[in-house]
């Protein structure tokens, strides 16, 4: 099994990917801001202290490992932005090519709508833009370099039981869209990586509206 990294291990969306990786054997290296953290002991999970923006705490928790998982979060502080370009030289350094990168669904395109991404449409319904531009930033970093990412897109997240239906189209949504558990994003984030899927691409993933 592979030696992973995982950003964002802590929230509500990381945690399912955490477990998930070590269910199916990989190693995690888990970059971990808070020393209060809940994460359980386990043989393949290495914990390291840090914070995603800086270099230098990326270059640790990314040390040795094939691909990288970030379950980020802005906490409407840009973190993304500042994070994904430092987070890019560290893999280019340690020859690390894939990322699986999770994200919102407000940078899809819009669906009717054509230049605009879904944030700027009347598709949105959130009044604050700042995560969404942070997103993209981080996207828009990605798309430019020479790695290969895929950026999952899930709409409105939800602490739910996982559903069956689920939602999955590229660049943007052609279909009428729900809210996802997050449970669906962590299964699909891990797919993406261990079936190769969506090279290069943003997906959006929801329940069917």
């Amino acid at each position: 099994m592979a030696t992973v990294s995982l950003l964002g291990a802590t929230g509500r969306t990381g945690r399912p990917l955490l477990d998930l990786l070590l269910q199916e054997g990989h190693e995690v290296q888990a970059l971990v801001r808070s020393e209060h953290h809940a994460l359980p002991e386990h043989p393949h999970l290495t914990i390291i202290h840090g914070d995603a923006t800086n270099a230098d705490d990326l270059e640790r928790v990314v040390h040795g490992t094939s691909v990288v998982f970030s379950c980020l979060g802005t906490d409407q502080k840009q973190i993304l932005s500042v994070a994904v370009p430092h987070l890019i030289i560290k893999m280019k350094e340690q020859h690390i090519n894939r990322i699986v990168f999770v994200s919102t669904a407000g940078i899809l395109d819009a669906s009717e709508e054509p230049g605009k991404y879904r944030f700027q449409s009347n598709e949105s319904r959130r009044r604050s833009t700042i995560a969404a531009e942070d997103h993209l930033k981080a996207y828009l970093t990605l798309k430019d370099a020479d790695v290969d990412y895929t950026v999952i897109c899930p709409t409105q997240l939800v602490d739910e039981a996982a559903i069956d239906d689920v939602l999955i189209e590229s660049n943007r949504f052609t279909h009428d869209t729900g809210p996802i558990p997050r449970i669906n994003v962590a299964r699909f984030a891990y797919a993406a990586y261990d079936e190769k899927l969506f090279s290069r691409e943003r997906v959006g993933i929801a329940s069917r509206g």
